[in-house]
């Protein structure tokens, strides 16, 4: 095996993303233009042109991505570009069923004729009120009601006349004492009998006048039926008469209405409201006085309010969605789709008699009635957390439908007995959600994936190029025209995009979230202010950013004040055997931080093979574990391949009490167990991070920035000697986008950054001396394998004959295989990303 070649030391400029202000192209934001532009998503640029070009059922659209994209405003801005050129959609209104009251009827009408319809109904009851009264007292309604009146009496007297004349004729008088009661006066030479003159009556003349008398009775009773016959169509012929009448008053004015609509819908149910109408008359008999007729006219046009229109409710419009003030389609945001938000509700009220009563005047719509034949843009996450919200919907898109229903789940029972005519739908959806709930529900649901065939993923990252100067500064000044930031000279811009690179981590791209940037913009702006400056400038940024790092960096400054102190035991000065400096990262959630952790290890004779002390302790990870496999697999290729291992060796993160997770340290761990087997010293003045293969490749990690500057302010607290730095993997140096301060201090030469490819070049740096072959056995890769030769030689004698394992065999790790624990849930991330 040849030797590797020595890394070489990294220099400032190759550190971080290369920046001139002089190449922006601008002094200060406000000589650009604000940002009108969605930068860095081609695919969901492309997934939308998809979703909305198909119009069928299915193609709604999913933007995947973090918060902070820019996913709400690209949705924004796309659909109202496209909903532009489309026309408005049509009005939905709900009226009365007077067949079956508790379906109503729901009637679609071109934009603007709603709001029409319904002024127009209001107007009708407002003439009606004052038209109709005036009708029933016209001179031909007089006559014709006295023709019927003298009808009756004819008949009255036609019938009265022959009771009149048997009276006479049995020696009565009649007195009619009300309307249906008649007395009956017996006669003496032609005077009624006194009750003196009674006394003196005969039994047969008593006898004779109580038998007459019955047959009046009989009669009267007779007559008095035939009265009633004679009465009832009298008041079906009055009745006949006020509704020939109120139709000559009603019927222009609902012909009228359905001209002017000129829908079947309306016009067949105009046709049953004339019916209603006339059929319930004695409404409108009394004649509105000018005060109420002034009401009814004031709120011609709006929502029904008034104790006027409340009583005539039936014959009102009830204008669900009114697309009459637009130009086009509708784009609805929906932020709280809860159910009664989203499709709409029947509101109850107490009547006058304290019962719980609604009808159809008092349904709502929600916001996917209302972007009905447009656009409608949701939360994912809000969706599936709000009760029944998301059974509903899958409801609706898959029959193309909405009904619009009571939902109280708390409520012991329900009052409404409503079922309002379903509305068909034609409303493109567009939910907002992040990658992880779009892969479970395309997993889990069934329906899903045929509901939102089309997935627009929002990348968290945008290249950095050109105009990444220019874009930023045109963000800036899209926030001074919108929320009166400050503007930002060249200098700080170029710290805007140095930011934006930090949290993307690669200097060769720029986050995506841009919600973060528009923080630090917001921040320096009040740094700015603080010094009465009217132009923020790059020191503000620093300012902003320095700021941030110190309200969060509490548990971090803690943790360097143990090692400062000794609690933590963090050696910077001599090499040492079997010991060196790991780098550990802590993730809070808003801040994350790394620091140098201690790695050991011990070799003896023996056959334990070798033992991950994390493992044992219930600490590490599946990933750390299998980085401590991957040791094994390094030694044995290296090694093992014409001698069997006889190896006891174990590895520590020293002082390690919580979760540990990641392979970043096995690089640090490889190191240091070769220090301990060769018996060669470690730099402590080096903190080293990596992955490592079973080739002995060493590979990218995570949270490069933070673990360097985390070394970086332990020797800085120590005192910066000029030899300190960290060994990093070569593939982790397009990711580093360091600190001002660190970033002086690598171009100052007080601190350094070693990249390395292979573990070859991390023993020459770590060790001082060439790692070398196998064969040479003054190198260090020989000096490795004659002490593990010498070890296998001696166990040999200490157990005789008993074989050891072979060159091909696996010598044994103490690790349980499989994993007899459940997952630790909720392990925290104090070791690793």
């Amino acid at each position: 095996m040849s030797s590797a070649p020595l890394s070489h030391e990294l220099f400032a400029d190759e550190i971080g993303p290369s920046l001139d202000p002089a190449t922006f192209g601008f002094r200060t934001t406000d000589e650009l233009t604000p940002l009108d532009e969605i930068i860095g998503q081609p695919r969901a640029e492309r997934a939308f042109e998809v979703s909305l070009g198909v119009r069928r059922p299915g193609y709604h659209i999913y933007l995947a991505g973090a918060g902070g994209t820019g996913k709400a405003e690209m949705a924004r801005k796309t659909l109202e570009e496209r909903a532009r050129s489309e026309p408005p959609p049509s009005d939905w209104l709900d009226v009365n069923n007077f067949d079956e009251t508790e379906q109503p009827i729901a009637i679609s009408l071109p934009a603007g004729r709603g709001v029409q319809l319904r002024r127009d109904m209001l107007n009708l009851i407002t003439r009606l009120m004052d038209e109709l009264p005036k009708a029933f007292q016209r001179e031909d309604f007089g006559r014709e009601k006295e023709r019927l009146r003298q009808q009756f009496k004819k008949q009255n007297e036609e019938l009265t006349g022959p009771l009149n004349a048997l009276a006479t004729e049995r020696g009565f008088a009649i007195q009619q004492v009300g309307e249906s009661e008649f007395l009956f006066v017996p006669l003496k030479d032609g005077k009624p009998i006194t009750h003196d003159a009674a006394q003196e009556l005969s039994a047969d003349e008593i006898t004779r006048i109580e038998r007459s008398q019955q047959e009046l009775m009989e009669a009267t009773e007779k007559i008095l039926h035939k009265q009633q016959d004679i009465e009832r169509e009298l008041t079906a012929d009055v009745q006949q008469v006020e509704r020939a009448f109120a139709a000559r008053v009603i019927e222009p004015m609902l012909t009228e209405i359905a001209e002017r609509t000129s829908n079947e819908k309306v016009s067949r149910w105009l046709d049953r409201l004339k019916g209603y109408f006339l059929r319930n008359l004695d409404r409108f008999r009394r004649r509105a006085g000018k005060l109420q007729l002034q009401q009814i006219e004031e709120l011609v046009g709006e929502p029904m309010q008034s104790d006027v229109q409340e009583r005539f409710f039936e014959y009102q419009v009830n204008l669900l969605v009114d697309n009459s003030e637009f130009t086009h389609a509708p784009v609805v945001f929906e932020p709280v789709p809860n159910h009664r938000h989203l499709f709409g509700t029947i509101d109850r009220m107490v009547d006058r008699f304290g019962r719980v009563v609604t009808n159809f005047s008092r349904i709502k719509a929600g916001s996917l009635l209302r972007a009905n034949g447009g656009y409608l843009v949701v939360e994912i996450e809000d969706l599936l957390t709000e009760p029944f919200v998301w059974k509903e919907l899958k409801r609706a898109l898959k029959s193309g439908a909405t009904e619009i229903e009571v939902f109280d789940p708390f409520a012991l029972f329900t009052v409404s007995s409503l079922k309002p005519e379903p509305i068909p739908l034609d409303v493109k959806l567009v939910v907002l959600g992040p990658p992880l709930l779009y892969h479970l529900l395309s997993l889990y649901d069934d329906d899903f994936r045929e509901m939102f065939k089309v997935k627009a993923d929002f990348d968290n990252q945008i290249p950095l190029d050109h105009r990444s100067g220019q874009i930023y500064g045109q963000l800036v000044r899209k926030l001074s025209q919108n929320e009166k930031v400050p503007p930002f000279d060249a200098p700080a811009v170029a710290e805007l995009v140095r930011a934006s690179a930090r949290i993307a981590g690669d200097r060769r791209k720029l986050t995506a979230e841009f919600r973060r940037i528009v923080d630090v913009i917001h921040e320096a702006a009040y740094w700015a202010s603080r010094d009465s400056a009217t132009i923020v400038e790059s020191k503000h940024v620093r300012r902003a950013l320095e700021e941030q790092i110190f309200r969060s960096d509490l548990v971090a400054e803690s943790i360097r004040n143990l090692i400062a102190e000794g609690t933590l035991l963090i050696d910077l000065g001599e090499p040492a055997i079997g010991r060196i400096n790991g780098l550990a990262v802590a993730d809070l959630g808003d801040y994350s931080f790394g620091w140098p952790s201690r790695v050991t290890a011990s070799v003896g004779i023996g056959t334990a093979g070798l033992i991950n002390i994390e493992r044992e302790s219930r600490l590490s990870g599946r990933t750390f574990d299998k980085g401590i496999l991957i040791l094994e697999g390094y030694l044995r290729n290296q090694y093992a391949r014409e001698f069997p291992l006889a190896l006891s060796a174990s590895l520590a993160m020293e002082q390690s009490y919580g979760g540990i997770e990641g392979d970043s340290a096995s690089l640090a761990e490889l190191l240091c167990l070769l220090s301990a087997i060769a018996n060669i010293p470690l730099r402590q003045d080096v903190a080293v991070t990596g992955s490592v293969n079973q080739c002995g490749q060493v590979q990218a990690i995570g949270a490069v920035n933070e673990k360097v500057e985390g070394f970086f302010d332990i020797c800085q607290d120590a005192g910066l000697t000029g030899h300190q730095g960290v060994c990093l993997p070569a593939a982790n140096t397009k990711h580093l986008v360091l600190r001002q301060d660190v970033l002086d201090a690598v171009r100052d030469g007080r601190f350094h950054l070693w990249p390395v490819a292979t573990i070859d070049q991390a023993i020459g740096l770590l060790m001082g001396t060439d790692p070398g072959e196998i064969e040479r056995e003054e190198t260090v890769h020989g000096r490795v394998a004659r002490r593990l030769r010498e070890m296998t030689e001696k166990l040999k004698e200490v157990r005789g004959n008993v074989p050891l394992p072979t060159a091909t065999t696996a010598f044994p790790i103490a690790i349980p295989s499989p994993d007899p624990r459940p997952p630790l849930p909720g392990r925290p991330k104090s070791q690793e990303k």
